[in-house]
């Protein structure tokens, strides 16, 4: 069953999507979705996803070591391109890390690099909240009660540092000063998964509560990104084809903005992680007396 109906200049024909990372848990949400919506070539550096399970229709890539002339006629015949490749660095050796996060800036720019130069309308980047994650801080200090995507990125983790910079790597590309205007969405994905509250019967109660606040279901998942693929017009007040949405449903105790998502392109989610996990809210927080 279709998510939406779309009004656009692409209703009468299915738009031809390249999902990079395809194999990887977030684009295995979005699979179903875009399957079904989509004339698709997926990509990734293997064919079988964590469980060992094959993916079909997968194409084995390097988006890092294969050469241009290997990956030009990916981006050569597809109107938008989403972006969930990423590479995770080993270890927590500070500087391993940081040149591990910066292969994945540098997949980011040639995603970008080989969409503009072939004729690609928009990139749709999956992105995490760990760009902006400090934030948090403030958060459970009673000191802020919302983070929007205007707001200066604040990673505190190179892999959050990777992600932000994405963003304005992704603006310079939009803005139009390396020719035309590439049109590209960044998306904060925060918790992407169903929440186990097990995992929190002895954390302190505001461990659970940014879980809940940062909900997103698989089907508002698929919904947030099919919108940010199909809306037609997506320029900003400046006529700039470029926007940061957060990947979180209608959460009742949500902490990040959504509210450009629903002016920009029409994003309308149906769940809440307040009415999904009730009984286990009831249970961790009001009879114990921390009701949060």
């Amino acid at each position: 069953m279709a998510l939406y109906e779309t009004d656009d200049a692409h209703a009468d024909r299915r738009r031809r999507v390249l999902l990079t990372g395809a194999t990887g848990y977030i684009a295995g949400q979005l699979l179903p979705a875009f399957r079904e919506r989509y004339d698709l070539r997926l990509i990734d550096v293997r064919e079988m996803d964590a469980s060992g399970n094959t993916i079909e229709g997968v194409e084995t890539f390097d988006l890092l070591s294969d050469e241009d002339s290997t990956l030009e006629p990916l981006f050569s015949d597809v109107d938008v391109v989403v972006h969930c490749g990423h590479l995770k660095p080993e270890g927590d050796d500070p500087e391993v890390l940081y040149r591990g996060e910066r292969r994945n800036v540098d997949m980011m720019q040639r995603v970008y690099r080989l969409a503009l130069e072939h004729g690609v309308e928009r990139v749709v980047a999956a992105s995490t909240n760990q760009a902006a994650k400090w934030y948090e801080n403030p958060f459970y200090a009673g000191l802020k009660d919302r983070v929007d995507p205007e707001d200066y990125p604040r990673p505190d983790s190179f892999y959050g540092w990777a992600k932000a910079a994405y963003e304005p790597l992704g603006f310079l590309y939009a803005c139009g000063s390396l020719g035309r205007k590439l049109e590209v969405v960044q998306i904060r994905i925060v918790v992407p998964r169903e929440i186990d509250a097990i995992l929190f019967e002895n954390e302190p109660p505001k461990r659970y509560v940014r879980e809940l606040a940062g909900y997103i279901s698989e089907r508002d998942m698929q919904q947030l990104f099919c919108k940010s693929v199909e809306t037609p017009d997506i320029e900003d007040e400046h006529g700039v084809p470029f926007h940061i949405f957060y990947g979180v449903s209608d959460n009742a105790r949500t902490f990040w903005s959504i509210t450009n998502a629903r002016k920009v392109i029409g994003y309308e989610p149906v769940d809440d992680s307040e009415a999904r996990f009730a009984e286990d809210i009831a249970r961790l927080l009001h009879r114990k007396g921390l009701d949060a």
